[in-house]
Order: structure tokens, then sequence, then C-alpha cells
């Protein structure tokens, strides 16, 4: 390998390591202002997206396995799911809007979107 080609590759592999860094936070413990409990999302208006704490969580699951146990087969897309319906809700969306969210984020029926939405309330927003 030539100079011109160490020197080349050095230099993106120096590249990416910042763009990993910038990314990823380097050496972020998720404690910080950048945990995702602290991301905040919206135009002029900022709001935290909420996030249930383990508790929460549990009841969050057993509350939409409830309504339809397919939608909690991936425990992680579920509670992410119900995130950011929570962030509609607080936004003050209509309900039709956010109803048909919560339809199209669980793959549920009309009537299934007002129990999951039930769900996100009862239990952490």
């Amino acid at each position: 390998m030539g100079k011109r080609t160490a020197i080349a590759v050095s230099a993106l592999v120096a590249v990416a390591g910042v763009a990993t860094a910038v990314v990823y936070g380097a050496g972020d413990d998720g404690d910080g202002p950048d945990s995702v409990e602290s991301v905040t999302v919206g135009g002029g208006e900022q709001h935290v997206i909420p996030s249930p704490d383990a508790g929460q969580r549990e009841l969050l699951l057993s509350d939409l396995a409830a309504v339809d146990p397919v939608i909690t087969a991936d425990e992680d897309e579920a509670v992410e799911n119900a995130r950011w319906l929570c962030v509609d809700l607080r936004q003050e969306r209509p309900e039709d809007e956010v109803r048909d969210a919560a339809a199209q984020r669980f793959r549920v029926t009309w009537e299934q979107s007002a129990q999951v939405l039930d769900a996100v309330r009862g239990t952490f927003c």
C-alpha cells in the first residue's frame, strides 16, 4: 500500500470515528441531557417524549395485550408506539387524528384504537 493510500484510509477511518461519536454520543451513559427521556419534538413549541417507568411499562404492555396480544409481540416497538401517541395526546391533536394514528401504529381496528389510547392514558401519559 502506498503512502498516499495509507493516509487516505487513515483519514477516512478518523472521519468515520468522529461521525459515529457524534451520532451515538461517544461515552454517553444515557442519563444526560441527550437521553431518550429528554428528546424533544415539535416546531416552535418543544415537547418531551414521555417514557413509562418499569411498572408503568409492565402495566401498559398488559393493557395492550388485552386489546390484542399481537400488538405486544415486540414489546419495545409497542412501548415506542405508545410514547409517540402520548406526544400526540399532549399536543392536543384532535381525538380522531390520534385514534387514526393509534390504528396505524398498532395495526388495530378503529374500535380497538380507543382501547389502545385508554391504555396509554391510563398508564403513563
